[in-house]
């Protein structure tokens, strides 16, 4: 993982392309997150940041393209030609005015497009359901046909094209016979979430993670009618709390 082309020189890239492909790895970058960022590459060296990391050989289907909110016809094309895949961020987009990424018009294109979080420092929270409704909502408003991004797709964007992106859909982001057993199990019977027409419809746009019940990983239960099995809550609040006081003592100094 590097977080930007501009902060890797051409050889250095070129020697994380060697160990991705000695280790059978992924590469994640953030792309194009910015106009800024693409006027700035255009500047310096005559080419945009996603052409650059083609002509180096990093594009492929384990190369992860972070954010993409500046696209043109020929990035288009670099995408689908090589078969990466875009990580979408919107609330981080949205929370630092980086710009929209045109979901639909990668998805239409054939582009692989899977949900991220950014981070919380970019984003406040981890909330993968929260940002999956949110890509749903301004997939709509960037492309302008209320039909894009449906329910279902965004659903998809959240499991199976994740598991995709990193290589893994073999694996996960499915439930299929054969492969880990990762589930979540949501209560839509309060009132709040009535009447249920379509689930799908339901989790995606009237849903939360407070419906969120149980959550098993590789078969494994993490989480029970709400509680951390493996972890003591009070004890991860108390260390919170202690970083969070860390942190603005330091922004204070």
């Amino acid at each position: 993982y590097k977080r930007q082309p501009y902060t890797v020189s051409d050889d250095k890239l070129e020697q994380i392309l060697v160990l991705t492909e000695e280790l059978d790895a992924s590469i994640q970058m953030h792309v194009h997150e910015t106009a800024f960022e693409v006027e700035q590459a255009m500047e310096r060296n005559g080419e945009r940041p996603l052409a650059r990391l083609h002509r180096l050989g990093l594009l492929g289907p384990r190369f992860q393209a972070v954010h993409m909110t500046q696209v043109d016809n020929d990035d288009l094309a670099m995408l689908v030609e090589t078969n990466s895949s875009v990580i979408h961020c919107p609330e981080s987009n949205l929370k630092l005015a980086s710009g929209f990424c045109p979901v639909e018009k990668l998805w239409q294109a054939g582009v692989n497009v899977a949900i991220g979080t950014d981070g919380a420092a970019s984003n406040n929270d981890l909330d993968l359901l929260g940002e999956t409704r949110t890509a749903a909502l301004l997939a709509k408003a960037v492309y302008g046909q209320a039909t894009a991004l449906d329910a279902h797709r965004a659903l998809r964007m959240a499991t199976l094209n994740g598991a995709r992106a990193l290589g893994l859909e073999r694996l996960i982001g499915s439930l299929e016979a054969g492969k880990a057993a990762d589930l979540v199990a949501f209560d839509l019977s309060g009132l709040a979430q009535q009447p249920v027409y379509d689930p799908v419809s339901q989790l995606i746009y009237a849903s939360g993670r407070d419906c969120v019940r149980h959550v098993w990983v590789g078969g494994r239960q993490l989480l029970d009618d709400g509680r951390l099995l493996r972890h003591d809550e009070q004890r991860l609040i108390a260390r919170a709390r202690e970083w969070g006081a860390k942190i603005a003592a330091s922004d204070r100094s």
